[in-house]
């Protein structure tokens, strides 16, 4: 009788087996290669913004902007009146990835690797904020690990001019570095995803909303940016108190981290934003009966 043949442990293609580093070694790593600067901007409303600021690179990511953003989403966690943050990028465009000036310098497998897993832990920060993380896309639009930080971002919002969004690694004969592949696998499943990576192409912004890519697109408004009508759109879904949109945000992704909803759910139960809204007589319809006011929840 035949033997079942199992899948090797080791995957077959080549495999990085290198010791790792602590984040703290890391950093020290990653601030020598200096360059823009990640603008966070925290409002009362709950609504943050947090630019990508490198306009002469289109917004690539050295390495100390790699260490920002880290100290920036470890700010974004304890904020406990936030409810919402916009990522985007300075002068009217999102960001062109990695900065290739460090990637020249820094050209070894251990140092991609470095690099590599100080990114990837960033990313899943941001992807489990318990803010709803929406992702501004102007502009030459979200390329190579500029995708992937849009794809850690709960919602893509797209000026209509955009580039689009590009996992255009393979250009660059690499594969996503920071989660990307992944993440775009459980968002288009698993045949779109390895076709937009196979292919290195760049999604143009009505394409991009057909495939579920993008949220939406921003057209041109009359006296008003395009970054206002992103906080706009988020203001729209943060309505509620900002305990029960954290309780919310963590409680989709409850599942993928093995969470009890039951157990996000009781402590809003009775609470403040809950006691409020039920003395505000709410009616379970889209508009108040006569006489009725809509219930805040401001």
């Amino acid at each position: 009788m035949n033997s079942v043949e199992t899948f090797p442990l080791k995957p077959p293609v080549n495999y990085y087996e290198g010791p790792e580093n602590s984040l703290e070694e890391i950093e020290m790593h990653l601030l020598q290669f200096t360059g823009g600067t990640i603008d966070l901007n925290k409002s009362d409303s709950g609504i943050a913004t947090l630019c990508i600021n490198h306009y002469k690179k289109r917004n690539a990511i050295s390495g100390k902007m790699m260490v920002e953003l880290g100290r920036v989403v470890a700010e974004l966690e304890a904020w406990r009146d936030g409810k919402g943050v916009i990522v985007y990028g300075s002068g009217g465009t999102f960001c062109s990835g990695g900065d290739l000036d460090m990637a020249r310098r820094t050209g070894c497998t251990a140092d991609g690797f470095k690099m590599s897993a100080y990114m990837t832990h960033v990313l899943d920060r941001l992807e489990r904020l318990p803010l709803l993380t929406v992702a501004l896309i102007e502009g030459s639009g979200a390329l190579g690990g500029g995708a992937e930080v849009a794809l850690a971002c709960d919602f893509r919002l797209l000026a209509s001019g955009c580039a689009g969004v590009g996992a255009v690694h393979a250009r660059m004969g690499l594969t996503p570095a920071w989660g990307g592949a992944g993440r775009l696998v459980a968002l288009l499943g698993r045949r779109r995803a390895l076709h937009l990576l196979a292919t290195a192409r760049v999604v143009p912004p009505q394409e991009a909303l057909a495939l579920g890519l993008a949220d939406a697109l921003l057209g041109p408004q009359p006296h008003q940016s395009v970054l206002a009508a992103a906080e706009a759109w988020l203001r729209e879904r943060t309505r509620a108190p900002a305990e029960v949109i954290r309780a919310l945000k963590v409680m989709c992704d409850a599942r993928a981290h093995a969470l009890d909803e039951r157990r996000i759910f009781a402590p809003l139960w009775g609470a403040s934003a809950n006691r409020h809204a039920l003395a505000s007589r709410p009616r379970h319809t889209s508009a108040p009966a006569d006489g009725d006011q809509e219930p805040t929840t401001r």
